[in-house]
């Protein structure tokens, strides 16, 4: 598996980290996950074809996670028209996303892009939810982020390699279950050090702590706000978690 970091930021915008976005190259296949504002182009900047995506994950539907999905896919239509190029996408698009994604989905393609698909897309909401793919499998919960907002986590496994994606999750059972036996991790980490019980987000502690009863081998802290606080939240986590600590960068490229 390869990860790229597109966007390390969080909600408020920061000229220095993205709105969240991640690419994962898994088996043959090519993931989105998360498609926050500039994704598109941060995709151009990494050098990665938008249109050989084979899957985009929204872990749920707050601006951050989900703004740029409609371009993606506007301009994935507009390359399978003559005029502009006029390529075959033979592969389905497949979009995952929480419970409720599909009405999100159809809402956001009503008022954006209502133009009918020349290439074939799957919706499919996840929940507590297993998949399996040819080289790869797929497993997801719904995690604790903000009430009424439903959120997913996601763990990709290929062979023997696990990397679980926490999305926007606050410290809870369903991630730490989720993550046991995970040599990878990328967690939120938006949470400050000074709040010690956050009610949405992992704080730089609570990563730590799940990191750490997972056994996992290398942990990415994304989701990054407050610049000023970054020297000390490696300091903090390495007090709990012993493996690979790194603070997540736009563009950075990782081998999982």
């Amino acid at each position: 598996m390869k990860l790229t970091i597109l966007g390390s930021g969080g909600a408020l915008y920061n000229l220095k980290r993205g709105f969240p976005g991640y690419y994962l190259e898994i088996g043959n296949d090519k993931v989105l996950l998360d498609a926050g504002p500039g994704t598109l182009t941060k995709l151009a900047k990494a050098k990665i074809d938008y249109f050989d995506l084979t899957h985009i994950l929204i872990s749920h539907t707050h601006a951050d996670h989900l703004s740029d999905l409609m371009p993606i896919l506007i301009n994935i239509y507009l390359k399978t028209l003559s005029a502009y190029g006029g390529k075959e996408k033979i592969k389905p698009l497949i979009i995952f996303g929480p419970p409720g994604f599909k009405k999100t989905y159809h809402q956001l393609k009503e008022m954006m892009f209502p133009e009918k698909e020349s290439f074939k897309i799957e919706i499919r909401e996840l929940k507590n939810s297993r998949l399996k793919f040819k080289n790869w499998q797929l497993e997801s919960v719904i995690t604790r982020h903000v009430p009424y907002w439903k959120s997913i986590s996601v763990k990709f496994t290929e062979s023997n390699t696990s990397f679980v994606y926490s999305g926007d999750s606050a410290f809870c059972p369903e991630l730490i279950k989720l993550s046991q036996n995970a040599e990878n991790l990328l967690f939120d980490c938006s949470a400050l050090i000074s709040n010690e019980f956050p009610q949405s987000h992992l704080n730089p502690q609570f990563a730590a702590e799940i990191a750490n009863l997972s056994g996992a081998k290398k942990l990415i802290l994304s989701h990054l706000y407050d610049l000023d606080e970054l020297a000390e939240i490696k300091k903090e986590v390495a007090k709990v978690f012993k493996g690979e600590i790194h603070l997540a960068r736009d563009l950075e490229k990782y081998i999982l």
